[in-house]
């Protein structure tokens, strides 16, 4: 039986990546697991793992609400790590939401209270993403682009 890789693209089955923080079985060993346990989170829906990974700020129904359809109606594709610290990590998101390519690209900040990692803030860079239709697409499917995420482009 053939096991499901990650979303956070680590490479790893799920179950042996962030599967374990994200059911609460395992604590994030550093800031980077817990951003990527973080990523897989929003691909999940998985809101209240995000609020209960989150430094000293209280969600809003609002709020909770509007991350909840992020979470929910955007085709997370792929997830880059760019650079990362002891208590930050640079990634990109790359994401489709309401059929158009999205790439959400921040350096966040992560800090260790009672020996679990929270999330902070971050840093958020404005990115402009365009792929060829005709590139291999980000998702790793191994499909081009305009076979692939492509075709939920409007």
């Amino acid at each position: 039986m053939e096991q499901k890789l990650c979303y956070c693209k680590s490479g790893k089955p799920f179950s042996e990546c962030c599967e374990p923080i994200l059911r609460v079985l395992e604590v994030a060993p550093n800031a980077l697991a817990l951003m990527r346990s973080r990523y897989s989170a929003y691909c999940l829906g998985d809101v209240n793992y995000l609020q209960a990974t989150t430094h000293d700020h209280t969600w809003s129904d609002e709020e909770l609400k509007f991350i909840q359809d992020w979470a929910d109606n955007s085709h997370w594709q792929h997830l880059e790590i760019i650079d990362h610290s002891d208590d930050t990590v640079e990634f990109k998101a790359y994401y489709i939401y309401d059929g158009v390519q999205h790439v959400h690209h921040e350096k966040s900040v992560f800090k260790k209270i009672n020996d679990m990692w929270k999330y902070v803030d971050g840093e958020i860079y404005e990115d402009k993403v365009n792929f060829s239709r005709n590139e291999v697409c980000i998702c790793g499917s191994g499909k081009k682009y305009k076979r692939c995420c492509g075709a939920l482009l409007k």
